[in-house]
């Protein structure tokens, strides 16, 4: 595919680093020339230095011939310009990133699709779906959701005491049926593995494992996880963000309380939201974070513009004793260092925005990958093609096929999650999730594409 790129942040060069494994053709425009300059050095693909919205750059970009626009500057005024230019050139599929609840909120008097539109990925929201997988699944280690939250991918570390320490997949399937859990990853001491049947589960370990929703608590109850419906959850910051997580939890059972370094922004939030308390502080005052009994907290949440407020606020309400803390932050270099001080999970906003275009993207035939942790496996979403060469075909004869160490663990078909045998025949149309090695992707997408197409 012929895929246009506008914007070349955290946001774009994540997704020119995905779409380029799939081999599709790439030209990025980015305004930024120190930037633009950064990004031919490191990316294979045509950069063009410009305004995105201009039509002489987009037309340099080859607008008319493209397949694909994905416009992801900050700026919700280029994005919908670059839409709506697109949609003029018969571009199929454009993608904007918005942040403003005046285009795609609840009260929102615009027709975006009118404006060229085909997708919308708000930022905020996102990122608050992500911090919600963590408050609905306490202290894993990675959470991840494919098929728009049908089916859930939980990482935990294994401890002593849990039911799943000692025993095989095989066992543990016998005991919980008819719940469904695959245990798709294990990382031992470092090293990634894809379990069989018989694979014994050890103490250390991080299983990874993928289950539908309906099986979720049975999974939860397997690692000795509590789902408890009133827990205190203390949000901080002053950004989009925390306003998208404020909306998220305002209707629900949990005792939420916000605290806001603005006293404005603090006052607008409290008009707004009713089942919310609202204070105006700094949460790296170890003072204010014992006024709040923050050793009482199931969550700390850091979400502001800051990431320097976020990982300061959030190591203190860790010290102060914190059951589980979180904080964003754009810099997702040091999150190794951040895990080894006490903060339990580093959220990277611009990049889990990637992941979310990815999967719209992904609807298709395009696989959108979740990594395993520090391990070279991934679990990879793919749609079966008519036509392609595992359509029509069972699982005991695709599985010659794929490249090795690689298993077709989950297929969706509709609103059913089925954990297939080899007998299970594969239907155009069915969402399979494959669990492989990193450097086996770009074979393993051209089994799902169908016969003939180029890539």
């Amino acid at each position: 595919m012929k895929i246009i790129i506008i914007g070349g942040g955290v946001v774009g060069h994540a997704l020119a680093e995905h779409l380029l494994k799939d081999n599709h053709q790439l030209t990025m425009i980015e305004q930024d020339e120190r930037l633009a300059e950064q990004l031919t050095g490191k990316l294979d693909v045509q950069l063009i230095h410009g305004n995105g919205s201009s039509p002489l750059r987009l037309r340099e970009a080859g607008i008319t011939g493209a397949d694909m626009v994905l416009a992801v500057t900050p700026n919700d005024e280029v994005n919908l310009v670059v839409c709506a230019l697109a949609a003029q050139h018969n571009v199929t599929r454009r993608i904007a990133r918005l942040r403003s609840d005046e285009f795609v909120g609840e009260d929102s008097m615009v027709d975006i699709n009118g404006l060229g539109v085909t997708s919308v990925i708000h930022p905020e929201k996102v990122l608050a779906g992500q911090i919600l997988q963590y408050i609905g699944s306490p202290h894993a280690v990675v959470s991840a959701n494919f098929e728009q939250g049908k089916v859930f991918l939980r990482a935990y570390r294994v401890r002593d005491n849990m039911q799943i320490c000692g025993k095989t997949p095989e066992e543990i399937r016998n005991e919980i049926t008819p719940h469904v859990v695959l245990f798709a990853a294990i990382d031992r001491n470092g090293d990634g593995m894809i379990p069989t049947g018989n694979t014994r589960i050890e103490a250390g370990d991080i299983i990874y494992a993928l289950v539908p929703r309906e099986s979720l608590e049975a999974y939860l109850r397997l690692v000795g996880i509590e789902r408890k419906k009133h827990r205190k959850i203390i949000i901080t910051g002053h950004s989009y963000s925390t306003v998208a997580m404020a909306q998220a939890l305002d209707q629900t059972n949990h005792k939420v309380i916000f605290v806001d370094p603005s006293i404005e922004h603090a006052n607008r939030v409290a008009g707004r939201f009713s089942h919310l308390e609202v204070l105006h502080g700094d949460c790296t005052d170890a003072d204010l974070l014992k006024e709040l009994n923050v050793e009482t907290a199931s969550f700390f949440i850091a979400v502001s513009d800051s990431s320097e407020y976020n990982i300061l606020s959030a190591l203190l309400a860790k010290v102060e004793g914190a059951h589980e803390v979180i904080a964003t932050t754009t810099d997702s270099r040091h999150d190794m260092l951040y895990g080894s001080i006490g903060i339990d999970h580093t959220i990277n906003p611009r990049l889990t925005a990637a992941r979310a275009i990815l999967d719209i993207i992904s609807r298709g035939h395009i696989g959108a990958a979740v990594a395993f942790g520090e391990t070279d496996i991934e679990a990879v979403r793919y749609t079966v093609e008519e036509g392609s060469d595992i359509a029509g075909q069972k699982v005991k004869g695709v599985g010659k096929k794929l490249k090795r160490a690689s298993i077709i663990g989950v297929i969706v078909r509709k609103d059913e999650m089925i954990l297939p045998g080899g007998e299970t025949v594969i239907e155009g149309g069915d969402h399979v999730i494959v669990i492989t090695r990193r450097k086996n992707l770009p074979a393993l997408a051209k089994l799902f594409r169908p016969r003939g197409i180029l890539t």
